[in-house]
This record gives structure tokens, sequence and C-alpha cells, in this order.
């Protein structure tokens, strides 16, 4: 049997074709589009001028799902249609247009197939620096496989965005830093763990006295909203913040949101030990030859 199933989420629509083989899926085919809706409900609360492109991604990535020959879609919104005041109305809308029921599954009920989608032991870092991010696909303690990607929160920045950033600049950046995803490693994980300046940072403009270490994507858009509320070094007067922070945290906080809809989770898990930490224990286990 094949399936397809699509979702719309914050800033993506995946559409996945998958085979059904001895109660296992294997992946058939993966497409995505880039609407973006997430940054404008947080801002406007509805969907609105946002729903036509939504719906011309919708019907992209299902077209080329179909080329495959699937037996049955499916088809649910998360977060941004979830906070949506018109979402009920997208919903009808989106089904129209694809020919299926568009369900918008509740907070409770996505982490729950959010975990029973992850019946697997691999599990995703993210080092995301100013200039690239390092990505590992790990099974427990043992490294899988690897990759760098030429996405770095500073130079995203310093390349994309105004002080500060206009709605047109950080879609421009999305679009270049999916382009690169793309040769991020495939895996099937059930957990992101997320190190680097921008991780370290974001939760404390959700709270300075309990900062989370785990981030929703929610949390995520309320950042964004707050790196955005003024110009660099106003917001790092509030933040208690470098002003160079709070720009580069502006790239960071998109280029999260990319990683968790690209590998479909929902929340995030901060680290705040990395490079460095590992480059200790590699000295204390290899001597001088930690650095081959």
């Amino acid at each position: 049997m094949r399936l397809a199933a699509v979702d719309i989420g914050s800033n993506t629509v995946h559409a996945l074709v998958a085979d059904v083989v001895r109660g296992r899926l294997v992946d058939v085919a993966h497409y995505v589009e880039m609407p973006e809706l997430g940054a404008h409900v947080a801002k406007a609360g509805v969907i609105g001028s946002r729903a036509k492109p939504a719906i011309r991604a919708l019907r992209s990535v299902v077209t080329k799902a179909r080329e495959h020959g699937y037996e049955r879609l499916i088809a649910g919104a998360t977060e941004a249609v979830r906070q949506a005041s018109d979402r009920n109305a997208f919903a009808r809308q989106a089904g129209e247009a694809v020919g299926t029921t568009l369900h918008i599954i509740g907070a409770d009920r996505e982490a729950e197939l959010s975990f029973l989608g992850a019946g697997r032991h691999e599990w995703l870092m993210v080092d995301l620096g100013g200039a690239s991010t390092e990505i590992v696909i790990g099974d427990g303690r043992k490294m899988v496989r690897a990759a760098t990607l030429p996405i770095g929160s500073g130079v995203l920045s310093s390349t994309y965005f105004s002080d500060p950033p206009k709605p047109d600049e950080r879609a421009r950046m999305r679009r270049a830093a999916l382009r690169e995803l793309a040769h991020a490693p495939e895996a099937e994980v059930d957990r992101l763990v997320v190190t680097g300046g921008t991780a370290s940072n974001l939760p404390l403009l959700l709270s300075k006295r309990n900062p989370p270490t785990v981030l929703t994507t929610a949390d995520l858009l309320t950042c964004e909203s707050r790196l955005d509320a003024g110009r660099a070094s106003e917001v790092a007067k509030k933040a208690g913040l470098p002003a160079n922070r709070i720009k580069a945290m502006r790239a960071g906080v998109e280029a999260l949101l990319l990683f968790l809809d690209w590998y479909g989770l929902a929340v995030l898990q901060i680290s705040h030990e990395g490079l460095r930490h590992g480059m200790l224990l590699s000295y204390l286990e290899e001597g001088d030859n930690w650095w081959r």
C-alpha cells in the first residue's frame, strides 16, 4: 500500500509519500514549499492574505506527490494554522484544494503523533554557529553521519537583514537557508539537540530567571517577535545581551524553525555543551592527537 501525508507547518508545507512494507514505512518521495505562515500569524493573528500562497504551496507538493500514485492522502495543520483566528475557513479552502479534509491538529495530539512517528533510535545534533552549521546524526553515543552547511547565523543576518529585519528580508533568508538544507543528512530522528550561541541565548528572551531548556515552535516565534521589536541596540539593552548577538540570533531563530520543520519535529532541546567540551574530552582520551 502507498500512502501520502501533507502537513502545513509554521514555515513550510511538506508532503511525504511512503510505502507500507510489513507494517513499516519506507519513504518514496518528499516535497516541500515555503509559504511562511508562522511569522505572519504570530504578528497578525490571522492567515488572511497568506491563505492564497499557502494553498498554492499545498497544491504544488500534492501535485508532485500524486505522480507517485498513492492510494490515500491525509492532511494536517499545526501551530501556525492552529493559532489563527480564521483557521476553520482556511482549513475548508485547503481541503477543497487537494480533495481531502485538512485536520487542525491539537497541541497535545501533535506531541502524541510525533512520538508515535518516532519509533526510531536516531537523534540529531545541530551546532549552529556564526558562519556554518554542523549537523550530526547519532545513534545513542555513536555518530552515524555528519555534514557541515553554510548556514551561519552571523553571515545570514549580515547578508539579508536590515536593523530590524523587514518581512521580505526574512523570506529571502529562509529561501536561501532552505536551499542549503537540501544537503542535510537524511534521517528519521526523534530528538533535536541544539548547541551554539543562538541556542544558548534564546531561552533568555523568554525568561531570565528560569530560561527553558526545551523550546517549541511557538517559543521560537515569540523569540523572533521580541528580537524584531526594535533596533538591535534597543533590544540588546532589554535582553542584557550584546547588539551583535541580537543580530545573529535574528537569523539563528529562523534557521532553527527550518530545522524543526525539515526533520518533522515539534520541539528542540538546548545544550550548553558543544564543541569546546568535545575538544577537552577528546584531549583526555587522545592527548595531542585530539584534533585528528
